[in-house]
């Protein structure tokens, strides 16, 4: 596999039109954004940021052998569905959703306030299994500005759990002037969420996202204090591995 680091500015991404109040940017291709030479990146098939405003959101709809996990910015998200499960998400905590066999939900903002999150779609290791809905706070292992494994299988996350064992979700809030290495894996993606940081000689801002493929492992220095979302993948959809 030859290495090859890719930069592709928030700007880029494709907007999903057709909710009232949702600005929603996708990095894949999805639904009405149709991009059919981006489809994925690793295990990851859909990546996305959504403001939502006040009272707005997404109403009753299914999902299927899928693994969800979401990541508030600011804001507080309510998430129902047909199974009673019922949770506020707020920043510092991370929600996962595996649907597994079934599972109709809502998600909504709950606050007077805009909601800026950034949702994550995977495929699980098993297909057909029990859904599971969790909330984690990670808040306090977040505070010394370095890495922290928020989703993943059993013993690789502080945080939700993760019905993939090639992937692990990690977040950083460094301070500017901090330098983080990235973690050790052949697919990587690397969104910033807020803030400013300098990888591989480019210059990210907010929304930027970098895909690395077989790259040796390297660097992100905070420009300015930031908030990064790595995911480390160790396969892709077609069953490779490194």
């Amino acid at each position: 596999m030859v290495g090859t680091v890719e930069v592709r500015r928030a700007a880029d991404r494709g907007v999903l039109p057709g909710v009232p109040g949702v600005d929603s940017r996708h990095s894949f291709s999805f639904g009405a954004h149709l991009e059919p030479g981006n489809t994925h990146h690793g295990v990851l098939l859909a990546h996305h940021e959504d403001r939502i405003a006040p009272g707005a959101g997404y109403d009753d709809h299914p999902h299927r052998d899928t693994e969800i996990v979401t990541w508030v910015l600011a804001g507080t998200l309510v998430h129902d569905d047909d199974g009673g499960r019922h949770a506020l998400v707020r920043p510092g905590s991370v929600q996962r959703l595996s649907a597994g066999r079934g599972v109709v939900h809502r998600e909504r903002n709950a606050g007077g306030d805009e909601l800026h999150l950034v949702q994550s779609w995977l495929l699980p290791d098993e297909a057909g299994v029990e859904p599971v809905h969790e909330v984690v706070d990670v808040a306090a292992a977040l505070d010394d500005g370095g890495w922290v494994p928020v989703a993943g299988a059993p013993g690789r996350s502080v945080g939700v759990g993760l019905g993939i064992a090639d992937a692990v979700l990690h977040v950083a809030r460094p301070p500017a002037g901090r330098e983080l290495a990235l973690p050790a894996a052949p697919w990587l993606h690397v969104l910033v969420a807020r803030g400013e940081v300098a990888l591989e000689g480019a210059d990210l801002g907010p929304g930027d996202t970098v895909r690395l493929v077989g790259s040796p492992t390297t660097s992100l220095s905070a420009r300015t204090d930031a908030e990064v979302l790595v995911w480390e993948m160790h396969s892709d959809l077609m069953g490779a591995q490194r």
